[in-house]
């Protein structure tokens, strides 16, 4: 009985996500309208983003993204895109991320997964984390990682995974951690 007991608050926390209320860096887009419904957000929802901005990613290239009224384009891209919002003291988010290895490597070609940081760390911590976790899909760091969220109308807990199809449009999102074989099911869904 008392075993059941002290599982009951870890899976709660495992399966449900991370709050981000007492973390500072996280807490960057909480003056947003979070976004909890299975719906796209609302323009109403989303900060104003006319121009295009560029999140950077590790190897020091740039995704352009131009939010439009119905998702956000990325310049160049032909890929559906998988934005996973993390941070790297989240045990969820690092529980996710053989699934999301498992899922880049199934879907090259027609999936790009990028994992937005949502915390303010050294790019030498960040390489050592992507290392630890043997990551091998794309992670953006830097202020503009806080300025997306706040355009999708704000992160509100982590892990938060929004998949757009390969036009940009907004497919669906997730709140906390997901099974794999739902992300690959909806991955299906918007590749096909």
């Amino acid at each position: 009985m008392k075993k059941t007991l002290l599982i009951i608050p870890f899976l709660a926390l495992f399966l449900g996500g991370c709050d981000n209320e007492n973390k500072s860096d996280a807490n960057k887009t909480s003056d947003a309208t979070p976004t909890t419904t299975t719906s796209a957000p609302s323009q109403s929802q989303s900060a104003s983003l006319e121009a295009p901005f560029d999140l950077t990613l590790m190897d020091e290239s740039k995704m352009t993204l131009q939010k439009f009224d119905k998702g956000f384009k990325v310049e160049g891209n032909d890929e559906a895109i998988l934005f996973n919002f993390f941070a790297t003291w989240c045990p969820p988010c690092k529980a996710e991320i053989p699934h999301l290895n498992n899922l880049n490597d199934k879907f090259k070609g027609k999936l790009k997964i990028v994992s937005v940081l949502m915390e303010d760390k050294s790019k030498d911590e960040i390489d050592a984390f992507m290392k630890k976790f043997k990551i091998n899909f794309g992670i953006s760091y830097g202020e503009n990682n806080f300025l997306f969220a706040k355009a999708l109308g704000g992160v509100v807990g982590i892990p938060y995974m929004v998949l757009y199809k390969p036009n940009g449009e907004y497919a669906t999102h997730y709140v906390g951690l997901v099974p794999e074989e739902m992300l690959e099911s909806d991955i299906n869904k918007v590749i096909n």
